[in-house]
């Protein structure tokens, strides 16, 4: 009789049982994955706002020297340029009565002056609270015009 070679039911069980571990560990992985792309979808929102901000704030902040007017939710600089954080009833910062950003649940501006190699660099301090589905807090320093 000749030696039949082919796939035995112990060979067949084993791969079931191999490509079901495999199948198993690449669906935990994707899951992690997903859940992080989803995290970082929702958190890109909150940031955008900020971008907005930032990017103009900083123009701003690199062409004045000194501030006018510093409370807690508005500041104004030297060449009149002036930032309102109006918490009712839009929740929005403003650029000189023009809307740049929404969502932004709170706002707080403040100025503080640090002596750095005989160079006094005046320093604006942005807290920013933004709300999309979750919360996105930043803290920032933002360094006037010295020179």
């Amino acid at each position: 009789m000749k030696a039949q070679k082919g796939v035995t039911l112990i060979a067949l069980v084993a791969y079931v049982i191999a490509m079901s571990i495999v199948v198993t560990m690449l669906s935990i992985l994707s899951q992690f994955f997903f859940k992080n792309a989803n995290f970082l979808t929702q958190n890109s929102k909150n940031i955008a706002e900020y971008n907005k901000f930032a990017m103009y704030f900083i123009e701003d902040v690199k062409n004045n020297k000194d501030t006018m007017i510093v409370t807690d939710n508005q500041i104004a600089f030297a060449d009149g340029t002036v930032y309102t954080f109006a918490k009712n009833p839009d929740n929005s910062i403003y650029r000189n009565k023009v809307k740049i950003c929404n969502n932004i649940v709170y706002c707080k501006f403040s100025k503080k002056e640090e002596e750095m190699n005989n160079i006094t660099k005046k320093i604006i301090q942005v807290y920013m609270v933004i709300q999309s589905e979750s919360l996105f807090e930043t803290n920032n320093e933002f360094v006037l015009r010295y020179w």
